[in-house]
């Protein structure tokens, strides 16, 4: 289901612009209009999914299938040989509803500062 009020929605039907970077039947990844390293990617499903929804011990399956979306896109990239950083937003740190994960590489040192 899409959400008409929501730009990662209208990302993923075409309507606003992106660079697409990997994509296959359930998600898409893109780079990051506002990046925080050199390589600051965002995994996201094509359907809404708010981040509420699957906020939940019940919801293993999307987050094992997102997870194997990230992944393939960390591989592809090459960062599982140079270093990457997962970032995911919730409860108040983020700025859209839509579930969505951050890859972040491309640096000597830990990007966006160290956890």
């Amino acid at each position: 289901m899409k959400d008409q009020s929501c730009l990662f929605c209208k990302i993923t039907e075409g309507v606003e612009p992106s660079v697409k970077v990997w994509e296959n039947d359930k998600f898409l990844c893109i780079k990051n209009k506002y990046p925080v390293a050199p390589v600051h990617l965002l995994v996201i499903p094509k359907d809404h999914k708010d981040k509420k929804e699957v906020a939940s011990s019940n919801s293993g399956v999307f987050w094992g299938k997102i997870m194997e979306a990230v992944f393939a896109v960390v591989s592809e990239q090459g960062l599982d040989k140079t270093g990457y950083k997962l970032v995911n937003n919730g409860a108040g740190y983020n700025h859209f509803s839509h579930e969505h994960i951050h890859i972040l590489g491309g640096t000597k040192t830990e990007p966006a500062g160290q956890t």
